[in-house]
Formats: C-alpha cells, sequence, structure tokens
C-alpha cells in the first residue's frame, strides 16, 4: 500500500470534520488518512505524529478495510469508565443500610469495603475513585456522626409557633435574648489541621484537666452577646448572670428563650424570678436544645476557631482567649454564625 484514495468529497468531509471534533487519538487517525490521500509518505506522517510508521500503516490499513468507523476505539474489557444511573442508585441503596445487615462483622463502609460488597453482592465492578465520585455527587461526606436524643418532643412545633407569637406581641422596649451555657476545659479541642506526612503534631495534656463555664445571650434583633464566665455551673451562676442581663439591660422587659436545663428550673431560680417580673423564661422544645438554641452554634465556632489544638499552660491563660474572641465577635458576625 502507498497511497490512501478517499472515494468521495462526502467521505472527506466527514474525516475533516473528525479531525476537529473527535478525542485526540482518533483525529490523529483521520489526519493520516487525509495526508496519505493527498500524497503524504507513512514515514513523514509518523514524523508529524510523533509515532512509529507501523502505527501508520495499521490505521490506515484499518480505513481501507472498514472505512472511517475503523478510525473508532474498538469496545474493551474491563470496569466502566462511566456509571450508569442504575448503578448511581444501586450505590445509594447499599451505602444507606448498615453493613451489619448484610452479615459483615465490621460496622462502618468505607469506599473499598463498599467496592467489595458492590462486586460480591450486586455484580457491579467498580474501580473506588468512580464510587467516590458518585457519593460526593450525591453530596456524602466521610465525617463523625453525632448522637442524637432518641425522643422528640411532640409538641415541638406548636412551641416554636408559641415563641414567635411572645416575640411578636412583645413591647416595642422589650428585650429578647437567647441564652445558653457551655463548658471549656484546658484539655485541648482536638480538630484537623495540616501537618507533614509522618510527622503528626502532639498536643501536651495538661496535669489537671480543669474547666471554666460560659453563660452566653445573643439579642435576637440587634445580634448583641453578653457573656459571662464562672468557675461552675449551678444555679448561684445562672441567678449572677441574669442580674448581669438585669444590669446591662436596665429598664427594659427582658424576654429570655432558654433550654430545659436543671439550673433554668430550680427552686432557688423561681424564686428569685418572682422577686424579678423584669424577667420572663421561654423554654425551647424539649429534647432538641442542640439543634433549636443558635447560641449552639455559637458555642461550636468558638471551640472550632479560638480553641482547637490550642494548648494553654492555664486555665487563666483559656479564659483570656475566650475573652479575646467575644471582643473581635460582631453583631453581623454573629447573625452570620447563628443562621
Amino acid at each position: 500500500m502507498t497511497f490512501i484514495t478517499i472515494a468521495s468529497e462526502t467521505e472527506r468531509q466527514a474525516l475533516e470534520r473528525m479531525t476537529q471534533t473527535a478525542i485526540g487519538r482518533v483525529a490523529q487517525r483521520a489526519w493520516m488518512v487525509i495526508w496519505s490521500s493527498d500524497g503524504v509518505s507513512v514515514t513523514e506522517i509518523a514524523q508529524r505524529l510523533y509515532c512509529r510508521p507501523k502505527t501508520v500503516r495499521r490505521w490506515l490499513n484499518r480505513y481501507q478495510q472498514q472505512g472511517g468507523d475503523g478510525l473508532l476505539d474498538r469496545p474493551r474489557g474491563g470496569r466502566p469508565t462511566v456509571v450508569t444511573p442504575v448503578a448511581e442508585q444501586v450505590i445509594f441503596t447499599q451505602i444507606n443500610q448498615p453493613p451489619w445487615t448484610f452479615g459483615y462483622v465490621f460496622s462502618i463502609w468505607t469506599v473499598v469495603s463498599l467496592c467489595a460488597h458492590l462486586a460480591r453482592c450486586c455484580r457491579l465492578i467498580l474501580h473506588p475513585r468512580r464510587v467516590r465520585e458518585v457519593l460526593h455527587r450525591w453530596r456524602y461526606s466521610f465525617r463523625r456522626p453525632k448522637v442524637a436524643p432518641r425522643r422528640v418532643d411532640p409538641n415541638r412545633d406548636a412551641i416554636h409557633q408559641e415563641i414567635g407569637r411572645r416575640i411578636a406581641h412583645a413591647s416595642r422596649d422589650t428585650v429578647v435574648v437567647v441564652e445558653d451555657e457551655t463548658h471549656l476545659r484546658l484539655f485541648p479541642v482536638l480538630r484537623r489541621m495540616w501537618m507533614r506526612l509522618g510527622e503528626q503534631w502532639q498536643l501536651p495534656a495538661p496535669l489537671t484537666n480543669q474547666k471554666c463555664s460560659i453563660f452566653g445571650a445573643i439579642n435576637v434583633f440587634t445580634g448583641e452577646v453578653v457573656h459571662r464566665i464562672y468557675p461552675r455551673q449551678r444555679t448561684i451562676e445562672m441567678i449572677a448572670f441574669l442580674e448581669t442581663l438585669l444590669e446591662h439591660y436596665v429598664g427594659h422587659p427582658i424576654l429570655l428563650i432558654l433550654d430545659h436545663a436543671s439550673i433554668h428550673k430550680s427552686k432557688a431560680l423561681r424564686a428569685w424570678l418572682g422577686l424579678h417580673p423584669q424577667i420572663e423564661l421561654v423554654f425551647l422544645p424539649k429534647y432538641a436544645a442542640h439543634r433549636d438554641n443558635p447560641v449552639e452554634k455559637l458555642w461550636w465556632h468558638l471551640k472550632g476557631y479560638a480553641a482547637a489544638n490550642r494548648c494553654c499552660r492555664s486555665i487563666t491563660e483559656l479564659i483570656a482567649v475566650v475573652e479575646r474572641y467575644f471582643d473581635q465577635l460582631t453583631p453581623d458576625r454573629v447573625f452570620q454564625l447563628v443562621a
């Protein structure tokens, strides 16, 4: 074989379109045929495309035998390069069932174990990278779960509506705040961070794991945060914090939204509230304070932003870090965090 002869102008136009629209290697094969029909030798075509003359002769022979279709890639065996919608549905169904339901000892799916399960039980052979792409497309991520309350307040929706009604009908000078408490310990909060492979960063553990309690309240209209730090979290500290709110919002009635913690319902606190009618308590639904109380999101940010992986030498140093955090906190930032 010396040179290729293209049968018709239509076939030549099809080859030219292939050079523009086909993937790189198929487009190169089309150029081989076009250049050969123009009288370019096999050796020169191989030099232009940086390949061997044997490769050029193989594709020219393929074109003579099969036409333009002979230049396309033939179907190959192995794992599919594209996950079909049916395969995606199978992955979605399997990932939402715990491994022990299929008799496995392990309790957590990994990409590798999921691929082995799909091949064994579903006859679906996929590369782990493809399965990971499907999971990311379905908005799955590999992260820690959280413990949720087993019970749900049956009156949750009604309580939310009542809270909204109380806020809407409050007088113009009434201050509406949401309150919560949290602990911070001297032992550092551990979070993921950048470090060199094989050189895991070590955080020295404190000799005594001291702690402090933070009481905080967010003004739902202005985003202002009032906080106080105490050594413990008892009714005495709760009353002291309410007195702080009275001093801060002097002359204003306060509508205080909070959860069902025991220090919020103690006899001593009820007696104190009887002497201070300026403060009215409104309780959130039971068993869901972590979800319904916006102050919880502020605590999550505080621990992950200012206290994570920080080794403080004393509880005084930790309290100073917390105070710097609140000094830099703006109302706009508060609304962003708790929205």
